[in-house]
């Protein structure tokens, strides 16, 4: 999500899948490509890459409609973004369809200047197309993923179209130009409103997984096969006018284990693979293999917890949340599983890179952190005495719940059975149940059915994570509400500067309305002579394959030649 829910697991990195053994693992029967001749100039990679994230399947194309991250990387392939922001959290030009971005002395209008750029049926890319997108959003409501995201659309008063290069956005109120300008801006990518003008919503979701919808794009690719389940298959758009692919095809294979990727590099059926920690030393010994460290995703993972399901109502006790943060261990999690990795992170905003950051995170003063002592004190405090069995019960009722579990790898389910037994040792019982990813989705939608699940959140560019901590916020399916939380993520938003970032954060740190834990870095298996990584992955987690180039050998996987569109 670009605020996306993505990596999954309980501090989810440090909660990645089930120990099994080696051989196992990598006895995981692949999705069937048979073995083939090299086709030069093709780069197969699984959906995940780079966020350390499992691979899983990409289900649609269609932005208005992404539900993952997964999702919107493959759409992110097709279209060109209205604003690129880097790696250091400013705007690059170069890599914007915008040009310049005007703001008024009380911080209310937005004059944005565009481009001249084309769609691949030869029609300009205009602001009308980003008003179409503006509409569209309204029209979605909070069902779009990136709903209020830097409050698009929600704290907009007025767009207009100024001519076909320009747009002007006034505010209802004056905001922080920073957030609005590089978390705001960016949700506004303009799409071709004179081909999907033409259909209804309903219409656009049916056909959100069919590539001829797909048909006109501005960005570096276009889809020549989408098979369900299978792959997609991306091919150069000819018409791009930004940097042209260097590659014939790109290829996104769907995979569904961790043994599946890393046996996947040794075998020369992908390019690119996450290195599992679990694998981290099978990783290592592969020959013909560059490793290489990506930086963390701009975001964290986190434990959500159901404030709408009765069953679990001991977690809106601020004082039970606390002591199940003190219970754990990051820093020995990152250590276990991690292999160093990991940060120790308690709050909604990343500490790597901590241009963020408040001057007590900087200093890792959390209000919460590993404490066991303390954690026991705090369920004394909130009425939890010890049962028979070490549980805790209050009023006959168990301190019990059930935290489902995205299946898929080792390292996740290992760093959840290792939370599981630090809260048994305060008297906390948590089970463990296993779902795949898209049923974690489709869960997190239903109140009644689920109590605790592990997610990573990327966020945009401003770690502002209004569309969930706000009351009614649009990725706020868990039903967490704290009026003083509202009013600081406002003053966060409309007002210039960081001390309200800084407030907000610290709160967030002491009443943690979600276990916060900190987004890991990852390292990729690439295959030598493949070149143009270090463009390919950005800071926000979205992909530009068109960087991607081979030296030596001159060829992609072993077995593209097998997968046709």
């Amino acid at each position: 999500m670009t605020a996306a829910h993505v990596q999954t697991g309980l501090n989810n990195r440090f909660a990645r899948l089930r120990r099994c053994l080696l051989s196992a693992l990598l006895a995981l029967p692949l999705p069937a490509i048979a073995a083939a001749p090299q086709t030069c100039g093709t780069v197969i990679v699984p959906p995940g890459v780079g966020s350390g994230a499992p691979p899983a399947s990409v289900t649609e194309l269609n932005p208005f409609f992404a539900s993952s991250t997964y999702n919107q990387v493959a759409g992110g392939l097709l279209y060109e973004g209205l604003i690129w922001v880097n790696r250091d959290h400013t705007i690059t030009w170069s890599r914007s369809l915008a040009t310049k971005i005007d703001v008024s002395k009380n911080n209310t209008v937005f004059t944005v200047t565009m481009k001249p750029w084309m769609w691949s049926d030869g029609k300009p890319v205009t602001a009308s197309d980003v008003l179409y997108t503006f509409n569209t959003i309204k029209k979605l409501g909070p069902t779009f993923l990136n709903y209020g995201t830097g409050g698009i659309p929600t704290v907009v008063k007025s767009f207009t179209v100024i001519n076909p290069q320009q747009f002007r956005i006034v505010t209802l109120h004056p905001v922080n130009p920073t957030w609005f300008e590089i978390e705001g801006l960016p949700v506004l990518a303009p799409y071709p409103e004179h081909i999907w003008g033409k259909y209804t919503i309903n219409q656009m979701w049916r056909r959100q997984s069919d590539p001829s919808f797909f048909h006109v794009v501005d960005g570096p690719y276009r889809v020549a096969s989408f098979k369900l389940g299978r792959h997609i298959i991306f091919e150069p758009n000819s018409t791009y006018q930004g940097h042209k692919s260097q590659i014939s095809r790109f290829i996104m294979k769907f995979l569904h284990s961790s043994g599946a990727e890393i046996e996947g590099i040794r075998s020369g059926s992908i390019d690119i693979s996450n290195l599992p920690f679990s694998l981290w030393q099978e990783g290592h010994r592969l020959k013909n293999v560059r490793l290489i460290k990506i930086q963390p995703a701009f975001g964290f993972d986190y434990t959500q917890l159901n404030y709408k399901n009765p069953a679990v109502a001991f977690f809106r006790d601020v004082k039970v949340r606390q002591a199940m943060v003190d219970a754990i261990s990051q820093r020995i999690g990152n250590k276990l599983l991690l292999h160093g990795l990991g940060t120790v992170q308690h709050g909604p905003v990343p500490v790597d890179p901590a241009t963020f950051l408040s001057p007590s995170a900087r200093l890792g003063q959390w209000p919460v952190g590993y404490n066991p002592t303390k954690a026991k004190q705090l369920l004394d405090e909130a009425g939890w005495k010890p049962g028979p069995d070490g549980i805790r019960v209050k009023n006959g009722k168990r301190l019990a719940f059930t935290y489902l579990q995205a299946s898929g790898g080792s390292t996740s389910m290992l760093g959840a059975e290792l939370t599981q037994q630090w809260l048994r040792a305060v008297g906390i019982d948590m089970k463990i149940r296993l779902v795949t990813f898209n049923q974690l989705l489709a869960l997190s939608q239903k109140p009644l059915a689920w109590e605790a699940m592990g997610f990573g959140w990327q966020l945009g560019s401003y770690p502002s994570d209004g569309a969930q901590l706000r009351t009614n916020g649009a990725q706020n399916q868990a039903g967490y509400s704290d009026p003083k939380m509202d009013r600081l993520l406002n003053a966060v938003t409309t007002e210039a500067g960081t001390e309200a970032l800084y407030q907000y954060q610290d709160y967030a740190a002491e009443q943690q309305p979600e276990l916060f834990a900190g987004n890991p870095g990852s390292v990729i298996l690439v295959r030598k002579g493949l070149r143009g990584i270090s463009k390919f992955i950005s800071p926000t987690g979205s992909w530009s394959p068109q960087y991607l180039h081979f030296t030596a050998p001159p060829c992609g996987s072993a077995t593209a030649a097998n997968v046709t569109p």
